[in-house]
């Protein structure tokens, strides 16, 4: 699709208005460009953006897809020109390979018809592609039985990570929080792995092990890349988890870019041997006892840090929309400032982290030092976030010159907090 110098820019329209959306909507705000969002949830702070020029209530892809396509098809022919489109979760990347075909005609897809990117969410075939590559994999295998179970389990080196073998499987309507409201649990034997898959087989019976890489957060890194329509990078940037909530199997809620060339060229190997076009973001984890990076997992798809980049000079969104529009990109390099660092922040999650490590020190003392160990819990916590946020900062909410978001959210934080504490004190 190329458009002529003098033709109205096309709309970017992002599916869902939460961390993601909109970071694709402050990322794209330098071109000037319309900007719709979909939204299926009332009082999403993202969607009181000024950067949103209107937000579209629209049935959720989860679990409405024909209404939603529907409502697309119908609202297409209200667009000057195709709006480009921008998932934002697995849901969306479902939806949008699902109704391909009919949606096609109405919008510019991120995806070509022929894509691999179901393939890529398959974490067993992910591990497959890898381990024909020789890039450092985890054993990784799937179990749909506790016979199975048993029989995959003898063969790994204990702990090892249970998670879905697609990572929708468990986030899909009424399932999250039946399977404890996390994506993955670290399983140190095979008697807790039996009692663990006990539990998630009566909602799904299907399971992914995966050999445990040890380390902590920061040994998680990440690298986030754009490759043309025409096979060739674009654009890309590396990064760290500096934290994640919960630790070692939850969100990078505070995540640093950095240097990591390692990690550049398995990266682009594994995209081409795909054959795959567009945004990832792929992660390893570093073994410090033999200096590898191990392969994790593959976002082929917009991210919660993906706006991170822009303060190296690496804008994604960007990308993306210049190249679904057909315009020439020349490749870019990022530029990681020296002696200054650079992070993403998830605001509301690292303050639920802080306060649940306060609140569990509380528990554990008896009541007569309960106040004098929250302090200090609390002091100590502060003093590593502080240190956590040096440098340069995006926030996933707050921004000054785009500050309902952020406001609105933090409000909303603190009403929950002041309700959970009257919950508590109640039942004291």
């Amino acid at each position: 699709m190329n458009m002529p110098a003098s033709a109205p820019l096309p709309t970017a329209l992002v599916m869902n208005p939460y961390y993601t959306g909109l970071g694709i909507a402050r990322a794209l705000r330098g071109l000037r460009v319309p900007i719709v969002a979909l939204c299926s949830e009332a009082g999403v702070p993202g969607a009181r953006s000024r950067y949103f020029d209107r937000v579209l209530t629209a049935p959720n892809g989860r679990d409405e897809p024909e209404a939603l396509c529907d409502f697309l098809v119908k609202a297409g022919a209200g667009f000057p020109c195709k709006p480009v489109v921008f998932p934002t979760r697995d849901f969306d990347v479902i939806f949008l390979e699902r109704f391909h075909d009919a949606l096609a005609p109405w919008y510019v897809l991120p995806q070509p018809d022929d894509s691999p990117i179901l393939r890529m969410m398959d974490k067993l075939e992910l591990a497959d592609v890898a381990t024909k590559l020789g890039l450092p994999t985890p054993r990784t295998a799937s179990c749909d039985s506790a016979e199975s179970l048993e029989l995959q389990a003898s063969a790994m080196r204990f702990p090892v990570i249970a998670k879905p073998r697609y990572a929708f499987q468990w986030r899909q309507q009424g399932l999250w929080e039946k399977v404890g409201a996390q994506k993955a649990f670290i399983v140190e034997s095979r008697g807790e792995l039996r009692h663990l898959y006990s539990r998630l087989a009566a909602v799904t019976e299907e399971v992914l092990l995966q050999e445990y890489i040890p380390g902590v957060d920061m040994d998680i890194v990440v690298c986030c890349a754009y490759i043309g329509r025409d096979g060739q990078p674009k654009g890309h940037f590396t990064g760290r988890k500096l934290k994640q909530s919960p630790p070692l199997v939850g969100t990078g809620c505070v995540v640093e870019a950095v240097d990591c060339p390692a990690i550049v060229a398995p990266t682009f190997a594994l995209l081409n041997a795909f054959g795959y076009t567009g945004i990832a973001e792929v992660e390893f984890k570093l073994d410090k006892a033999t200096g590898i990076y191990y392969l994790i997992e593959i976002n082929p798809r917009h991210w919660d840090q993906h706006e991170l980049g822009t303060l190296v000079g690496i804008n994604i969104s960007r990308l993306a929309y210049e190249d679904l529009l057909g315009r020439a990109l020349q490749a870019v390099l990022p530029i990681y400032p020296a002696g200054s660092r650079c992070v993403w922040v998830a605001e509301s999650e690292l303050a639920l982290d802080v306060g649940r490590t306060v609140l569990a020190a509380i528990r554990a003392e008896p009541a007569s030092g309960r106040f004098r160990r929250g302090m200090a819990v609390a002091v100590q916590g502060w003093r590593e976030t502080s240190a956590l946020l040096r440098g340069r900062r995006i926030y996933s909410m707050w921004r000054p010159s785009d500050p309902l978001p952020g406001a609105i959210a933090g409000w909303g934080l603190a009403k929950d907090v002041l309700l959970a504490v009257g919950r508590r004190l109640r039942g004291a």
